[in-house]
Order: structure tokens, then C-alpha cells, then sequence
């Protein structure tokens, strides 16, 4: 059967733990980590490094492929009101030289992902500067890496507002606008200048997000919307959601993104069973699954297929560990040329 196995080990950096665990989005959080966790000594707080590593073997159609992949992170504070921070990644593709028979072969690529200072101007306001991931959805900057998501995968429309290289090369504002007990507002603005320079790509863009969290409900609400400068300009556009209760080890997340070469949405759960049995055996796996179409407009390209496809995965997670981690699944792929298990 087509099938996906995923082996993870990563000791989860302050910027991608707190994205996942609280309401709190983006790299302000970091920056707030390091000065609560950190450190100090007569030259300021000492710098974190940390990341994760996988190893993904993947059966497409019947042709395998295997891709290794390692994260570092890379945190360095300056002070009480600055941090430099960066992630680079390195990922290896590897596919047989018949499709389904003979030797592997491929290469290692390598990016730098995120690159970029953060200044806390004042409590409401923290100014970025650099190489920043985009803040547009959930997924981009909050569910990407390897050792948050739930799934291998992106969804369809993960591209959407992440042209051309999922980063930016300029400023970003962000932080929390109003804060009461029951809820916060969080705020982004940021452009982004066009870039063409090895590991630094970047399009010509301006947009900005804005959500609402209700820490007792542990449920988030936001949007994002972008204006493309480049080339043909375009207006992108998301609405998400994302539950995580107390009462249960689940994690639901939902988003619909929308632009001029298509639109479509994805919702994906995900539930630990902790809760359901006491034996250590049981309640270190997790059950996951999503749900996803997508509908191309005026040719789609720009990420997105060219024809309508609707996708179901379903995943069974086990955590051997903390930091490490076993992930499969299988996915059906349906469009209207051809139906393909992944």
C-alpha cells in the first residue's frame, strides 16, 4: 500500500514551541521567550541554538522517494530589547532512476528560510528587519516546520500569499494591539522588497494579519491580506481558525485562502490519546486527518494545480519521545485526470 513514514527528532526552538502551544504568533514570541527564559550575564543573554531533523521515506504513484532534512535555529539576544534570529534548512531529494527501480540519485538543496532582527520598540510593538517569513495564514509561518506539523504535507494553498519564496526581504510592525483577560488582538504589517539573491529570494509586496485569541477557549480567529507588486499584481486573501481545548489533547485548524489564480480551503484535526487510555503504550499516538479542495482560476499556476483537486489525508502519529517522534499516513488524491493514493 502507498504510504508515507516519517522519523523526526527535534528539540523544538522557542519561536516554533510557543507558535504551537499558545496564542501568541510570529517572532515576537521568540524575542518575549528569550527574555523570560533566558540566561543573563554580564554581556546579556545567552544565545539558543536548536532545530530539528527527519527523515521522510515517500511512495508517490508507486515510486518511492526518500528526503533527509535538518533544521538549525539559530537565537541570539542582544540585551533586553533585541534578537537576531535565524533557520536555515537542508533538505535531500532522493528518487530511483527508473521511477520504481534502480539506484537513487538526487541532491541536497539548502535555503535560508528566515533571517532577521527584532527590536521591542515598546510593549504593543515589535519592528522586524531582514529576511522574515511572510505572515499569511496559519500555515507559512506557524505550521511549517518539521517538528510542529501534523502532517508531511502543505495544503493546496499553501502558496497563496507566500510568493515567490515564502519570505520577505524588508520591514515588518507587529504585536498586540489590545489586551483584556478574556481575549487579545494581535496585529502585522509588513513590505517586503523584490530579491533575486541566492538564498534571500523575496517578490515586491505589501500586506498585513490580524487575529483575535480567547485564551480560556484557547480558540483563534484571523485574517490576512496581501497586495502582490510584482509582475502581474494580485490581491491575496485568508481566514483561519485554530481550537486547541483544555479538556482534550485535540488541535483543529481550518483556512480558506483565496487569490486571482484560484481559491480553496483545508481543514485539519488532530487527536492525542492521552485522554482515552492510561496505558503509556495508547496514549502517546495521535490520530490526525484533513480535508482539502482546491479550485483554480484563469489557469491556476502560481503553486496551484490546474485543475480542481480534492484530497483526504488520514495519519497515525507516535511520540517515542518529547522531541522525537514517529509519523505515517496515506493520502487519496481525487481530480478530474486521474485519482492517485499518495
Amino acid at each position: 500500500m502507498p504510504r508515507r513514514e516519517y522519523v523526526a527528532t527535534a528539540e523544538p526552538s522557542p519561536l516554533d514551541s510557543i507558535y504551537a502551544n499558545t496564542g501568541c504568533v510570529g517572532p515576537p514570541c521568540s524575542l518575549l521567550f528569550s527574555q523570560s527564559r533566558g540566561k543573563e550575564n554580564g554581556a546579556g543573554y545567552i544565545p539558543i541554538i536548536s532545530g530539528g531533523a527527519g527523515y521522510i521515506h515517500n511512495v508517490t504513484g508507486g515510486g518511492p522517494t526518500l528526503e533527509p532534512q535538518v533544521n538549525p535555529v539559530l537565537l541570539v539576544p542582544f540585551g533586553r530589547h533585541v534578537l537576531l534570529e535565524s533557520r536555515t534548512d537542508f533538505t535531500g531529494f532522493f528518487a530511483r532512476e527508473n521511477f520504481t527501480s534502480g539506484p537513487f540519485k538526487g541532491k541536497v538543496f539548502k535555503d535560508v528560510e528566515y533571517a532577521q532582527l527584532d527590536w521591542l520598540a515598546d510593549t504593543h510593538a515589535i519592528v522586524v528587519g531582514g529576511h522574515y517569513l511572510l505572515p499569511f495564514g496559519l500555515y507559512n509561518e506557524r505550521l511549517g516546520p518539521i517538528w510542529i506539523r501534523n502532517l508531511q504535507d502543505s495544503p493546496f494553498t499553501a502558496s497563496i500569499g507566500t510568493r515567490t519564496s515564502g519570505a520577505g526581504n524588508g520591514l515588518m510592525v507587529r504585536g498586540v494591539a489590545a489586551q483584556t483577560p478574556t481575549m487579545s488582538l494581535q496585529y502585522t504589517a509588513y513590505y517586503s522588497v523584490p530579491s533575486d539573491v541566492e538564498q534571500l529570494g523575496s517578490g515586491r509586496a505589501a500586506g498585513g494579519d490580524a487575529s483575535v485569541f480567547f485564551p480560556g477557549h484557547r480558540f483563534e480567529v484571523g485574517g490576512s491580506a496581501q497586495r502582490f507588486l510584482q509582475d502581474h499584481h494580485i490581491t491575496n486573501g485568508a481566514v483561519y481558525i485554530s481550537w486547541q481545548p483544555l479538556e482534550a489533547s485535540m488541535d483543529v485548524k481550518g483556512e480558506f485562502d483565496a487569490s486571482y489564480n484560484g481559491r480553496g480551503y483545508w481543514l485539519e484535526g488532530a487527536y492525542k490519546l492521552d485522554h482515552v487510555s492510561s496505558h503509556s503504550f495508547i496514549h502517546k499516538a495521535q490520530l490526525v486527518g484533513r480535508f482539502q479542495q482546491v479550485f483554480p482560476q484563469n489557469g491556476g499556476g502560481n503553486g496551484l494545480p490546474r485543475n480542481n483537486n480534492k484530497r483526504f489525508d488520514t495519519g497515525l502519529n507516535y511520540y517515542l519521545k518529547d522531541n522525537l517522534r514517529l509519523i505515517s499516513s496515506y493520502a487519496r488524491n481525487f481530480n478530474s485526470q486521474q485519482n492517485l493514493n499518495v
